[in-house]
């Protein structure tokens, strides 16, 4: 070995202590390879740190990618939701604008030959299209009369909303709102 490089730094003397042993010479090279390792180690952290930025940049780049994929989704399904929306609306109007025909023709046939019906008036909401205003004036009748036609009305899946009467003399006057029911 070298002397330069692995000395003790200490001058032979015979009057003070005796040199250190052979096996501290190891000192030094050990110090030394401790550098070169230390170096080699802080290097390689030095690489992989930049090697992880890199990959987070690419990361938050493909991140952002997806964000902007996920927020375009986003609007298609809103807006597919606001279509299915405005076409539910037009489902249930046109399910509410039934014919009249029906109803009116239930009524003539729930009537007795012996009554007469000389007002009749059916007219649809303009709100709510299902939902009917019957007004009607029975001449010769009863309040039987007025429960056939409730009957007959029934049988079409409408029902009664707050029916009103009214006798005046030999006519009865009959007001209800017709409201669908649902099967």
């Amino acid at each position: 070995m070298s002397e330069y490089i692995c000395h003790d730094f200490k001058t032979p003397r015979t009057d003070t202590s005796k040199r250190l042993p052979n096996s501290f010479k190891m000192i030094p090279i050990a110090f030394y390879l401790a550098l070169v390792g230390g170096a080699y180690f802080m290097t390689m952290d030095w690489l992989a740190y930049k090697r992880a930025q890199q990959d987070k940049v690419n990361f938050e780049n493909v991140k952002k990618q997806h964000d902007d994929v996920a927020a375009k989704m986003q609007e298609e399904k809103a807006a597919l939701d606001a279509e299915t929306a405005k076409a539910e609306a037009v489902a249930k109007w046109i399910e509410g604008a039934r014919n009249l025909q029906p109803i009116s023709v239930a009524i003539a046939r729930a009537m007795p030959p012996e009554v007469r019906l000389s007002d009749f008036t059916l007219e649809r909401s303009d709100q709510v299209p299902s939902n009917l205003t019957l007004a009607l004036r029975i001449n010769g009748g009863s309040a039987q009369e007025v429960g056939l036609i409730e009957n007959s009305i029934s049988r079409l899946n409408y029902r009664s909303y707050s029916p009103q009467q009214t006798k005046e003399g030999e006519s009865i006057e009959y007001r209800s709102t017709l409201v669908r029911q649902e099967q």
